[in-house]
């Protein structure tokens, strides 16, 4: 995988949301960002989870201002990561700068975006999450395919608050990946 000098390196260097969402196209793009930010507040059962973490998680997320997906798991994470001072997130560009981010992370033989890594505190690769969610793939197989989708899981009420839940899941399974490591137990002693 990566080494944790160049995954430390890429988070350094990164953008904070609000600087992300600022380096795109003032036209559509702030506003499809912000629309996606707007609906994403945590619930207060989301939040009560999130603040509950006991384990710093530093996220590394590879996107695209224009990329739809991208403002909607961007969106999500970014809300996540505000939930809890120990989230500490950090955004890059898709562009050949990050090139030795996406080459080793490719997804069915294709540079995709958003890909999101998560790392320890100590910039450790845990996990790498790639592309849409399952509920987003579930939608487009709907549309794409029709019947022939074999798409037996019930559309969500709401697509854009599933993409949030989704992300949550994946953020809880870090955390406690990483408050059930024995290396971090015996460095906490907990």
């Amino acid at each position: 995988m990566i080494g944790t000098d160049l995954l430390r390196g890429k988070f350094e260097k990164g953008l904070s949301y609000k600087d992300l969402v600022a380096s795109g196209e003032p036209e559509g793009h702030h506003a499809q960002w912000q629309e996606r930010y707007g609906r994403l507040a945590l619930t207060p059962d989301q939040q009560k989870l999130v603040g509950g973490f006991t384990r710093d998680i530093n996220v590394l997320c590879v996107t695209g201002t224009w990329c739809g997906d991208c403002a909607l798991q961007g969106s999500a994470i970014a809300r996540i990561a505000e939930g809890n001072p120990r989230i500490h997130l950090r955004f890059v560009p898709k562009s050949d700068d990050h090139a030795d981010l996406l080459v080793p992370a490719r997804i069915n033989a294709g540079f995709r975006v958003p890909v999101t890594w998560f790392l320890a505190e100590d910039f450790e690769f845990v996990s790498v999450f790639g592309d849409r969610t399952l509920s987003r793939y579930r939608s487009m197989a709907r549309k794409a395919l029709g019947p022939d989708a074999n798409v037996h899981a019930t559309p969500p009420e709401d697509p854009v608050r599933a993409v949030l839940d989704e992300m949550l899941l994946e953020f809880e399974r870090v955390h406690l990946l990483l408050r059930l490591s024995g290396r971090f137990r015996e460095k906490h002693k907990d």
